[in-house]
């Protein structure tokens, strides 16, 4: 008796803490390419910190690019981009044209998984840019450089 109760409880134990496997093998690499258009894809007013929001991927979704390049630090925010989730940039190293305009960023970061599976991935990227001015609108207030991702590449590789 006491075995089938014990039983019994193993079973409702099983059902009532849920548990995912991950579904990536340790050193499984995914590469993520920004889906840019013919011309580059427009990230807005030249800044600092760089920002570039919803960046189409060649595997559907978006991610935000949010980068202190000065400082090396920032975050990659995926929306719907496979099972990742936010990630936290470790590194970055900046290359700039003669007007100082930032041409190429590389970064390294980490994250996890949003797919409930408790996965963590590490990770390189490697974005390249260009500029055009802008001399404004009806509201001169607009005008100025605006960024355009050229290229952009990520290299995921799971832990």
């Amino acid at each position: 008796m006491k075995r089938a109760l014990f039983a019994v409880g193993l079973i409702a134990v099983a059902f009532a803490v849920p548990s995912f496997a991950q579904d990536e093998a340790p050193g499984q690499q995914s590469i993520i390419v920004a889906s840019v258009p013919t011309g580059g894809f427009n990230c807005g007013r030249a800044s600092y910190p760089e920002y570039c929001y919803g960046v189409p991927a060649n595997v559907g979704g978006t991610f935000w690019l949010d980068c202190c390049y000065n400082a090396g630090k920032g975050f990659i925010v995926f929306n719907n981009v496979v099972d990742l989730g936010q990630a936290t940039i470790d590194s970055a190293v900046s290359t700039k044209n003669s007007a100082g305009f930032m041409t190429k960023l590389d970064i390294t970061f980490h994250g996890s998984t949003d797919d409930r599976d408790r996965g963590t991935y590490t990770g390189t990227g490697t974005f390249t840019f260009s500029y055009y001015y802008f001399p404004g609108g009806v509201r001169r207030g607009d005008a100025g450089y605006r960024q355009l991702m050229q290229s952009g590449s990520l290299t995921i590789t799971y832990n």
